[in-house]
């Protein structure tokens, strides 16, 4: 194997790395902690309740999502023009198959984030719909005159 694909799979093991280590060994926020440190996160969690309103408190969690998924996109668009920047530099068919591989993860997470996108809008119709009044369950209206 030559020098650059060897060089190539050590940065595409680091990336990998940098998602799966945290998740594999956990982080600190799940150690075991002792009681101050349960009392001292408790407390500033409720006093984040106290600040702010739960449509607020929604909405930034949903800033933080839409962040996080912006951010994967840009690091699968950045490694795959990288390899195939790689492949056109170097003239090299492994720079160009791992240039496809980026793209095609970039392909599978957009439909991904399309499938999640289309169930979350069924779900809220099936919501919305269920939770309007039936028309025959309406009254009826009565004009009284003179």
């Amino acid at each position: 194997m030559s020098t650059s694909v060897i060089v190539g799979l050590l940065v595409i093991a680091a990336v990998w790395a940098v998602y799966l280590l945290p998740t594999v060994f956990g982080e600190r926020r799940d150690a075991p902690m002792n009681s101050t440190e349960k009392f001292d996160r408790w407390t500033h969690s409720m006093a984040n309740v106290q600040k702010h309103t739960a449509a607020q408190l929604a909405a930034s969690n949903r800033d933080l999502i839409h962040q996080r998924r912006r951010r994967t996109l840009a690091l699968l668009v950045f490694l795959a023009a990288g390899s195939f920047g790689a492949a056109w530099f170097f003239n090299a068919l492994p720079w160009m198959l791992v240039g496809f591989f980026f793209g095609s993860l970039i392909v599978l997470y957009l439909a991904l984030l399309a499938q999640m996108r289309q169930r979350r809008m069924a779900r809220l119709k099936v919501t919305h719909v269920a939770e309007r009044p039936s028309e025959w369950d309406e009254a009826k209206i009565r004009v009284i005159g003179n």
